[in-house]
Formats: C-alpha cells, sequence, structure tokens
C-alpha cells in the first residue's frame, strides 16, 4: 500500500512462514495500550503464541505530537535451541522533518527468551509540520539465515514545525537497552536524554559567544510574546465587532444556487463492496464557497436554569399525567394533560413531560434543566419547545413540551423498519426526504439563533401524524438512549458516532459539526434507525474517521442522497457544504421525485 499524505495509520503487512513465528509473542502491554489508546486493563497483541490477531494487525494507530516513543514487548517462547534472530532496519520517507527512529535495541541480535520491552522513539526536526512515513522492517529467523520471516510496519507520525535556528539535538543517546521493570524510569530518562542532548548552533567553548546566542534569544522571544499579544488584541476587537451583527451573516451566504461540492471524496468502510456514485453530483456546481468556523461567543444554556424556566412555571396541580413512553435509569417521559385554567377560555392540552426520578443524583438533575433550557422560547413549525416546567418543592421536576402524535423519530424510524410494506408506517424515498428537508430548516433556525445543537440525531426529533419533524433538545438523551453516548475516558457521555472528528478530538463545535451529525441523521432516515458504526468501538472512532473511512452507501438508497452524506462527511470543517446548499439540493430532488410518483 502506497503510503498517502495526510491519513495517520499503523498498517502491519506480516508474511510469515509459521516454521519462524509459532514461539513468538509479540505484543503491546496494558500500560502501553492504556498510553497510546486510553484502553484500561487491555493487552494489544500482534502475535501470541504464535496466533496472529488479524484485527489487531489491521488496526490503524496514529502516532501524535506528544508522543514520541513506542514499547513492545516480546519474547521467544522456545525453551531450547535453536536460537531466534533478528535484524531491525528502518526507513524515513521524508528526513527533513524526521531523523531516523531509533530503538533501545541493537538492530541485530536475538530474540530475548525472558518477557523483555525494546523501545523505538520517533524523533522530529521541526523543520517542517508535516506527516512522516516510517517503515520498519524486522526479519526473524529461526537458524539466523532461513526461514526468515519478515514483518513490515509502517507507521505516520505527526511533525510540527519549530524554531530550530537556535537549536539542534546531538547525536543518538547512549542508552539503548530498557529493562522490563523500569518502563516508567526509562521514559523519564528518554525526556531528559530530549532536553540535556540541546545546545546552540554555535556553540563553542567561547562563553562570550554562548553569552551573545543567549541574549539573541531572549530578545527573540520577547519579540514574539509581544506580537502575540498584538494578534490576540485586534483578533479581540474585530470579533467584538462581528459579534454585533446579524447571526446569519456570520454563517455565509444563503444562496440557493451552490450545492455540494465535487472535490469531496466519499469513502466506504473496507469490508463493504463500493457502489459507484459517480454521476451523482455532474448537476452541481463546483467552486462552492468554504463554510467560516463558527465558535459560539457566548454559552449557549443558562449559568442557572431554575430562574430561567421560572419565567415559564406552571402550577403542578394543571398537570394529569397518564402513561410513560420511554423510562431508562433515572428519567421518565411520560403522556399527560395540562388542564387549562378556571378563568381561562382555553382547552385542555395534550402535552409530553420529562422528569428524574428521587434516586437522581444533584448533577444529573441540573444536567437534565439546563439542556432543556435550549429550546425556551424558539417558536418555530420544525422546533419541539418547551412550555412549561414545575420545580415546586422538594419533588422532581417537570418539563413540559407539547403532544406530538408519533413521538421520537427513533422509535418511529424502528417501528416503519419491522411493518408491513402497505401498513400506515410505510416511508417512501420522497417521504424520507420531505423529513430531511425539515430538519434542516430546524437547524437553520437554531443558528440563526446563535445556538450549535451539538447533538443532532434522530433520537432528539420527534414526528406528527403528517411527518412533520421538529428538531428538540437532548435531555435525558444519555439516560434513554445509552447505546447511542460513549465515554472516552474524559469522564463524560457524548454521541461519538454522530460527531464530526473535530468534535471527538479537541471539542471543537461549529454549524460545520452540525451538517457532520445532519449527514448521519439522514443515514438513520434512509436505514429507518439502524446504529451506525456498529462494529466500530469508539475509542477507535477518530482513527477510523482519519483514515477515510465513512458510513457504507446502504441498500435502495439514491445516489443522489448518498452524495449528500458524503459531502457531510468531509475531513475539514471548511470542505463541507452549508445548509442552504443541502436545502437547495435536497429540494430539487424532492421535485424530481414528484414528477415520477
Amino acid at each position: 500500500m502506497t503510503p498517502q499524505t495526510g491519513n495517520f495509520g499503523l498498517i502491519l503487512l506480516l508474511w510469515i512462514i509459521p516454521y519462524s513465528y509459532q514461539n513468538l509473542n509479540l505484543y503491546l502491554d496494558d500500560k502501553e495500550t492504556s498510553r497510546l489508546l486510553g484502553i484500561q486493563d487491555s493487552e494489544l497483541y500482534y502475535v501470541r503464541n504464535g496466533i496472529l490477531n488479524k484485527y489487531a494487525l489491521t488496526f490503524i494507530m496514529p502516532i501524535p505530537l506528544h508522543i514520541d516513543s513506542i514499547f513492545f514487548t516480546w519474547q521467544n517462547l522456545r525453551s531450547k535451541p535453536p536460537d531466534m534472530f533478528y535484524k531491525m532496519r528502518f526507513k524515513v520517507f521524508n528526513p527533513t522533518a524526521m531523523d531516523m527512529p531509533i530503538p533501545s535495541i541493537e538492530t541485530d541480535g536475538k530474540v530475548p527468551t525472558e518477557i523483555s520491552k525494546f523501545r523505538i522513539t520517533f524523533r522530529c526536526t521541526g523543520a517542517l509540520t508535516t506527516e512522516v512515513d516510517v517503515h520498519i522492517q524486522m526479519n526473524i529467523s529461526i537458524f539466523s539465515a532461513s526461514n526468515v520471516t519478515v514483518l513490515n510496519l509502517k507507521r505516520k507520525k505527526m511533525c510540527n514545525k519549530v524554531d530550530t535556528y537556535l537549536f539542534k539535538e546531538l547525536s543518538t543517546p547512549s542508552v539503548h537497552k530498557v529493562q522490563p521493570a523500569n518502563v516508567s524510569q526509562d521514559i523519564h530518562l528518554h525526556r531528559d536524554l530530549n532536553l540535556h542532548n540541546l545546545k546552540p548552533l554555535d556553540s563553542s567553548d567561547d562563553s562570550g559567544k554562548s553569552t551573545h546566542v543567549f541574549y539573541i534569544a531572549v530578545g527573540c522571544a520577547c519579540a514574539l510574546i509581544i506580537f502575540i499579544a498584538l494578534a490576540v488584541a485586534v483578533y479581540y476587537l474585530n470579533s467584538q465587532k462581528s459579534s454585533n451583527r446579524p447571526y446569519v451573516e456570520r454563517i455565509s451566504d444563503t444562496s440557493s444556487s451552490q450545492a455540494l461540492t465535487q472535490q469531496t471524496k466519499s469513502f466506504l468502510r473496507s469490508e463493504t463492496p463500493n457502489r459507484s456514485i459517480g454521476g451523482s453530483l455532474r448537476s452541481y456546481p463546483r467552486g462552492v464557497s468554504p463554510i467560516p468556523e463558527l465558535r459560539q461567543q457566548t454559552p449557549v444554556y443558562p449559568i442557572d436554569p431554575y430562574s430561567t424556566l421560572q419565567e415559564i412555571a406552571i402550577d403542578r396541580a394543571r398537570i394529569s399525567l397518564s402513561e410513560i413512553i420511554m423510562e431508562g435509569t433515572f428519567g421518565k417521559v411520560y403522556c399527560g394533560t395540562l388542564l387549562s385554567e378556571e378563568s381561562s377560555d382555553i382547552a385542555d392540552q395534550e402535552i409530553y413531560l420529562k422528569t428524574v426520578t428521587e434516586h437522581a443524583r444533584s448533577d444529573q438533575v441540573n444536567l437534565f434543566l439546563v439542556e432543556s433550557c435550549m429550546m425556551k422560547n424558539l417558536p418555530h413549525p420544525n422546533i419541539h419547545p418547551v412550555i412549561g416546567a414545575c420545580l415546586e418543592g422538594s419533588q422532581p421536576p417537570y418539563v413540559i413540551y407539547p403532544y406530538s402524535t408519533e413521538g421520537n423519530l427513533k422509535k418511529f424510524l424502528q417501528k416503519c423498519r419491522f411493518s408491513d410494506c402497505n401498513s400506515h408506517y410505510s416511508l417512501s424515498t420522497q417521504q424520507i426526504v420531505y423529513m430531511a428537508i425539515q430538519i434542516i430548516r430546524g437547524i437553520q433556525f437554531l443558528h440563526r439563533k446563535k445556538i450549535v445543537h451539538k447533538d443532532i440525531a434522530a433520537r432528539n426529533c420527534v414526528v406528527e401524524s403528517d411527518l412533520i419533524v421538529k428538531i428538540t433538545d437532548n435531555s435525558l438523551s444519555r439516560d434513554l438512549f445509552p447505546n447511542d453516548y460513549n465515554c472516552l475516558g474524559d469522564n463524560e457521555n457524548r454521541p461519538v458516532k454522530w460527531l464530526a472528528l473535530e468534535a471527538i478530538n479537541e471539542h471543537r463545535f461549529s454549524s460545520a459539526s452540525d451538517v457532520w451529525s445532519f449527514g448521519v441523521v439522514l443515514w438513520e432516515l434512509v436505514t429507518l434507525a439502524h446504529q451506525p458504526y456498529p462494529d466500530i468501538d469508539p475509542f477507535e472512532m477518530s482513527a477510523y474517521l482519519h483514515e477515510g473511512y465513512r458510513l457504507a452507501q446502504p441498500p435502495n438508497c439514491p445516489d443522489e442522497l448518498y452524495t449528500v452524506m458524503a459531502n457531510s462527511w468531509s475531513m475539514k470543517a471548511e470542505e463541507r457544504p452549508k445548509f442552504s446548499q443541502l436545502l437547495a439540493c435536497l429540494q430539487d430532488f424532492y421535485t424530481a421525485l414528484g414528477r415520477f410518483i
């Protein structure tokens, strides 16, 4: 496989003669797996007792900036001669950006019969900001010259450009061997060597020259700090001016004459046959202007949700509960009735009501109320707003929504999946497009109100009997749909498989990240609420997406719809289409479908 710039990866290609590796163990221990992947109490085996782990060998593992060494554990399981020999060689495809890797063991020798560790260090030169392809070749043999097993390990190391005109690294560290019992000590030693093996480019025994270089360095550092301070001040002033403009102007041009870009490449999962969509972009013009990176200038949610919801407070005596629609560990959704006031001519109103149990923790209750405030006072045909709240006394709080005939969109789609073709719940392609158009209109309204939803999904929408779709908040969604949320070791449950790459890695949300999530929602609509990426571990999603893999085109999905999805999942936020372009595209497709139905 030819290396491609812009992709992290770990591709292990093994051509192994069984006799050579049947007595070999090669793996990452639990500490190294936790450090590299964030997975606790697990070892990642490449070869275990001579048995290959094909999943591990095809797993793509990036080497980010902050990691410069990888520790492998290995062992020759043969207790008697002949010995197992190895030879290690390296190849760097961009020597300007990265030096040759440094092993902590000799490049030629015997595979130890005791459990041992060795380290391979990847050192960037600091001359370029790029991803460097590195090949590690290890030949393993039983009789030194025969029965050779060739292991080719391919890595991509991310390197950053730094100011290297003052410093350079010395030669290879003198410490080569790593003792298994002192791995952490060796890591600190390695870091110390990196720091102490630096010296001025023009250094010599002349102390006057060293002092001169030191003052130059201090002067350059001060100048850089002043420049950064000025840049921050200018940015702050510009942002203050732009915040006074209408939000829709800062999103983008809303011209519907522009549609999806052809420049975005769509990807399928590796095990999925490629379904051609080559002609599906021909009717859309090129040259789509990029989407500005939009972060919220102010927090969406109020600091005190109680005071916010108190503005729409309703007497608890006016609430009549009936059946439970959905129930989680600590949250519940009821059907009910909002009784009219005695002095009012308004009739009773059917409602949905969200609440928590008495056993819910205070932080869970607070998060429930905070997220409920998102949809307060937002009148729009495709928004499901909060219309009331009961926060009286020590009883669990009630948050009240208008009644929806068909209820939660995800539950509705699942019901359609298991119904007969001629039933009331059968959905045509035109109806699916119609529902997607409404979701876009609801999102556009939120963006005009300076709200980035951050959790657009079928589970956070409701449906009326005439297929009117309304976006709702994500309060209680983590409890009611626990399989849709995952914790990546940061103590926060997030909808990882609905999030854009920058939202997973950097917690960076914008209108462009909502575009990505909408692409997943469109896939949910077409598949009738199948689970996205069902076979991918949440911890692997970032590397999986970074390598270009995406959800495959569902069966019977029109090429036009999959084109919308694929363009929504562009790696870079600025290359994704705007919602105005998605709306124009789907409206045209909806009209075209109407000509044949």
